[in-house]
């Protein structure tokens, strides 16, 4: 009986012994847990500081590193900057183009030794540098605005996340749009710049705006960088549509515009863009005779009534007012913000405790936290509870794609001077 009794106390113990072990790799609630963690998160950027998207790459490189010295000011506040910091290391220029993306990964992945990528914008920059550099070193990579749908199916091992939805959402806000300007049973000629952007987001709207009873006329697509359009606009000009669709970058569309306008049938009020015209400064680098009484989709940021929202747009003008505002900027610090959380979670800057966390910090479950509850919610964390963080862009919310679940949409106007929101909407999964 003695050592029966031994036994069966060499079993509790064990079970005891094996319980904690459980709870301590689960990550709540536990002594271990509750110890402070000691990591450097090393963030590199890729953003198009000049290019077809150069208009937009400065200010949204601006917030990367606003978010980081936000949130190192707050570590400081709090006395654990000794054993926890976040580093902007690189910051890289893309110039909108796939191949110098390529080499600004390769370089910040095998010099500079990131944890972490945030960029790029291009959708077929982001997916040329997921797939040659990011998901074989299993470095994460968060774009700002990437929005091709192909993202969503990337092999990545959960490396590859993003900011912004999916097109699959934006072709439908441009369907929205369009019956709201056109009618719903309207013929609509389609435009796109021949790549992984334009090519998926003409696919999605003319299959969308068919499905829904509407008609569509003349279908072009052109090379973006091509030096001349005149072919392609006259096509894209012909057959007197009720309206028009076009899926372009500003740099591009200065020169597709130029040539829609000498064809002397296309006009810019009748014709509905997309995200990456909707910013003044991008309007005008086409010029008014090919903008003036432009509408279309966007994504839109979370009302600027909102504390976070309000506040950021503040900082950021009291910080980098020499940037002009795009609207975009809340993408760049949610995705820093956002992948310090989840190293935090996951007690170290390591890209596997990063992608492990990273829904984990985003959704629900959890105590919603913004930006300005930055040192509750690493209090939080460090306890062992749960998180959900609401951005200054959006409410974020993860699937499990990596994409955002839900979206608001804005139909926008441009006037020559102002962009103005007529109308604002949301889609979810």
């Amino acid at each position: 009986m003695r050592g029966r009794n031994r036994l069966i106390t060499l079993v509790v113990a064990l079970l005891a012994i094996g319980v904690v072990t459980g709870a301590s790799a689960s990550g709540r609630g536990t002594s271990s847990r509750a110890a402070t963690p000691s990591f450097q998160l090393r963030i590199g950027a890729i953003m198009p500081l000049t290019g077809d998207l150069g208009t937009f790459g400065p200010s949204i490189n601006a917030s990367t590193q606003l978010a980081v010295d936000t949130i190192n000011q707050t570590l400081a506040k709090l006395g654990l900057s000794n054993s926890i910091s976040v580093d902007l290391v690189d910051t890289q220029d893309d110039q909108s183009a796939t191949q110098p993306a390529i080499e600004a990964a390769t370089k910040e992945v095998k010099v500079d030794n990131v944890d972490a990528i945030i960029g790029t914008m291009s959708s077929t920059s982001t997916i040329a540098i997921a797939q040659a550099v990011t998901i074989p070193n299993d470095i994460v990579v968060i774009s700002p605005v990437a929005s091709a749908p192909q993202i969503t199916d990337l092999k990545d091992n959960n490396t590859v996340w993003r900011m912004v939805p999916s097109d699959d959402f934006q072709g439908r806000a441009l369907a929205t749009a369009a019956a709201t300007a056109f009618g719903p049973h309207a013929t609509i000629n389609v435009g796109a710049r021949n790549d992984d952007y334009g090519n998926a987001l003409q696919a999605i709207f003319v299959k969308t705006w068919k499905a829904q009873g509407g008609k569509v006329g003349q279908v072009v697509s052109w090379d973006p960088n091509g030096t001349t359009f005149d072919t392609e606009a006259q096509k894209l000009a012909s057959g007197n549509p009720d309206g028009w669709v076009i899926i372009d970058y500003p740099a591009t569309f200065a020169k597709v515009g130029a040539a829609l306008v000498r064809t002397g049938t296309w006009s810019p009020s009748k014709t509905l863009m997309t995200a990456e015209m909707s910013v003044p400064a991008a309007l005008k680098q086409v010029g008014q005779q090919a903008t003036v009484g432009l509408r279309g989709a966007a994504p839109a940021s979370l009302s600027p009534s909102l504390p976070q929202v309000a506040a950021f747009a503040k900082l950021f003008k009291s910080k980098e007012s020499k940037f002009p505002v795009t609207g975009y900027e809340g993408t760049s610090f949610d995705a820093v913000m956002l992948a310090f959380l989840a190293a935090l979670e996951g007690h170290s800057a390591s890209p596997n405790a990063i992608k492990a966390n990273l829904r984990s910090v985003s959704g629900p479950p959890g105590v919603k936290v913004t930006y300005l509850q930055l040192a509750r919610a690493i209090k939080l964390i460090l306890a062992g509870k749960q998180i959900d963080y609401e951005g200054v862009f959006g409410p974020v919310d993860f699937d499990s794609n990596g994409d955002i679940g839900s979206a608001l949409y804005r139909i926008w106007k441009y006037d020559g001077k102002t962009v103005t929101t007529l109308k604002t909407f949301t889609y979810s999964t």
